[in-house]
């Protein structure tokens, strides 16, 4: 009970910091366009949207299937090194790109056959929970749990290439 208390806590926290960033990062933009301050986060995300600290770690899926697994693989390959390197605070941000990398595969391959949606729906979820997961233990600096959890993460990708025919 009081792992649920503890992940909804941050979970509000989360939400919270999301919307006062927000919020503060709208302000500076309409009372100072030109200050040099105001140059470089808006330089990394003119549009506004992106949040702070994951403007760079943003990325456009492919327009294809095979396209998005060539990016997951290669999202892996930097996680991988990352927690090998004992890098854990780029952890969240990799696990991130892969969840949000896996849920435009999802709309893509659901579209070409709706039949398989039902589990790789399921699938899209466990990606979710495991880049929560791994956001996580990578902030609290538990190496053996960020390693356990991206094993964890790699077998449930490679359930999803097989059911979408990823090569």
């Amino acid at each position: 009970m009081n792992r649920y208390a503890r992940q909804w806590s941050l979970l509000a926290a989360l939400v919270g910091f999301l919307v006062l960033a927000g919020c503060s990062s709208n302000k500076g933009q309409s009372e100072t366009p030109a200050s040099s301050s105001q140059a470089g986060p808006e330089s990394a995300a003119p549009s506004g949207e992106a949040e702070p600290g994951e403007s760079a770690q943003t990325l456009a899926p492919a327009a294809t299937v095979a396209g998005i697994w060539t990016q997951i693989a290669e999202e892996q390959g930097k996680l991988s090194a990352a927690i090998q390197s004992g890098q854990l605070k780029d952890v969240h941000h990799l696990a991130f790109g892969i969840r949000d990398l896996v849920v435009a595969l999802a709309d893509k391959a659901n579209a070409a056959s709706p039949a398989s949606s039902a589990k790789l729906n399921g699938m899209v979820g466990q990606v979710k929970a495991s880049a929560t997961k791994l956001d996580e233990l990578g902030d609290a600096g538990n190496l053996s749990g960020t390693q356990a959890e991206f094993a964890k993460l790699e077998t449930v990708l490679g359930a999803i290439k097989s059911l979408t025919g990823g090569k």
